[in-house]
């Protein structure tokens, strides 16, 4: 007999549960299929026009997948979570259970646990697999749609690079060879005063030192003397690596988490503005907080009073989740230009909603 007030508690979040993974499943297919319909719709006149067949058209799809997920997983958690309760309060099944003397806000744990594993679904996605599929999805638009030829077949031309205290003036980057062409380097010490200029026909990447082929080296000392040498190989370590160039036509989306780190310490070890990429940083691992966000505030709005018009709950639900989004843009675009601290800016619109969704659920009636 003590039992049976125990397991009517469990047996209601089980069933609470299954249907909100029902209609989360539901809410994230039809989202999921407006999403990628649309996108092809309005790309579907060049992809005819490129002469895909029906397999290539669905790599294309296949490939915004991940983006297209990442982009309505949070709307789809919030629909399920204002549904599953509105639902059950229309049949007074909310109320059925707040006269039998249970604790509503214990049944928003199942909701909320599974908001919290979409948390980390769309973590992953941001930090690794969106960067990768992004990556393949630009390689296929370029070379099966504009017939581009591939990156891996192009080569940097004439350009100049910043590094660690030195700028070099390249010809030509060949990344299948790791070697470069024409290459020209002005070295600087600390105080940023030329100290050596290395000019050579060639430099080729050995492994963990680049050697250099048929150059010549300058070098100027401080009082104001200088010397220099004609050589025919020689090796020179140097903080670049190959990959320091190779990175330089990797777009920012394309880069997974530990690549656009270490672009942001490459560009202020260089010496180069971070801000913006520091804030695509932060802003992945932010973002992915937004379906917990959304599943609270989903269920104080159907839960802040007994009889819920389901329409227009929804309807406040996703203006709601809209503002959400525009603040977060502004915020964004304020720590971008430099006004506020990138802290400040990623992570006050995700605590400002947060506290909004936490006082509306605590607001329910028990």
């Amino acid at each position: 007999m003590r039992a049976q007030p125990l397991l009517r508690p469990r047996l209601l979040e089980s069933y609470i549960a299954r249907e909100f993974l029902k209609l989360l499943s539901l809410s994230l297919a039809a989202f999921l299929s407006i999403y990628l319909v649309v996108d092809f719709f309005e790309k579907i006149d060049r992809l005819v026009r490129a002469g895909l067949g029906l397999e290539a058209l669905g790599t294309y799809i296949f490939l915004k997948i991940p983006f297209a997920l990442g982009q309505v997983l949070p709307p789809a958690v919030l629909l399920g979570a204002m549904l599953i309760f509105g639902l059950l309060s229309r049949t007074h099944e909310t109320l059925a259970m707040r006269t039998s003397g249970l604790d509503i806000l214990r049944l928003t744990r199942p909701v909320l646990v599974i908001a919290g594993l979409a948390v980390l679904v769309l973590l992953s996605l941001n930090l690794y697999l969106i960067p990768w599929t992004q990556g393949w999805s630009n390689l296929f638009w370029e070379t099966r749609v504009q017939k581009k030829p591939p990156r891996g077949l192009i080569n940097l031309e004439h350009f100049w690079y910043k590094g660690d205290q030195a700028i070099f003036n390249i010809l030509l980057f060949r990344k299948d060879i790791q070697t470069l062409e024409g290459v020209k380097i002005y070295l600087f010490n600390g105080n940023f005063q030329l100290r050596q200029i290395i000019a050579a026909k060639r430099a080729k990447w050995e492994g963990d030192h680049w050697r250099f082929f048929d150059g010549f080296v300058q070098n100027f000392a401080p009082e104001g003397g200088e010397s220099g040498e004609s050589f025919a190989e020689r090796d020179f370590s140097l903080t670049e690596r190959p990959e320091d160039f190779g990175a330089l036509e990797k777009k920012v989306p394309e880069m997974d988490q530990s690549e656009l780190s270490r672009y942001v310490r490459r560009l202020e070890r260089d010496g180069y503005k971070s801000t913006p990429y520091r804030v695509e940083l932060q802003s992945r691992i932010s973002l992915a907080l937004t379906p917990l966000i959304l599943a609270i505030l989903g269920l104080g709005l159907a839960l802040r009073q007994e009889r819920t018009y389901i329409p227009a709950m929804v309807a406040v639900g996703l203006g709601l989740m809209f503002g959400y989004w525009l603040l977060v843009g502004f915020c964004a675009s304020l720590g971008q230009a430099g006004r506020w601290p990138i802290l400040w800016a990623i992570w006050m619109p995700h605590g400002a909603f947060g506290l909004l969704a936490a006082s509306l659920l605590r607001r329910v009636s028990r």
